[in-house]
């Protein structure tokens, strides 16, 4: 059996299994790993909304939302990109200059890399 997700990107729009998946802001990019499929969203530029990541399990169930950057004094500081490094930790990029590894238990951040 495998792990594999029938998902798609269509119009910012999340399907899942040929089903639409509600999110709160348009998909920017997804990440299949393992059961799990992560979705980073993008919010619009007039808005504050700086978890911006969620874990979705193969079925559509919300797992988990990203644990905000404790990073940074702005209070606009959303993620921005998504990707497994070649260790295989799932990475998120922050504006602020900092990558984050992600527990893929429960959303939670810890510091992977200052990147200014």
């Amino acid at each position: 059996m495998t792990n594999e997700t029938r998902h798609r990107v269509q119009n910012g729009t999340l399907w899942l299994a040929d089903q639409p998946i509600h999110l709160p802001h348009p998909v920017k990019a997804t990440l299949q790993h393992n059961d799990r499929l992560l979705i980073l969203v993008d919010p619009a530029t007039n808005v504050i909304f700086n978890k911006n990541v969620f874990a979705l399990s193969i079925h559509g169930e919300l797992l988990w939302q990203i644990e905000e950057s404790p990073h940074g004094t702005q209070v606009d500081k959303p993620y921005v990109n998504l990707y497994c490094d070649k260790n295989g930790t799932v990475i998120a990029g922050n504006w602020n200059g900092v990558s984050y590894s992600i527990n893929l238990l429960n959303g939670t951040v810890r510091v992977a890399a200052f990147d200014k």
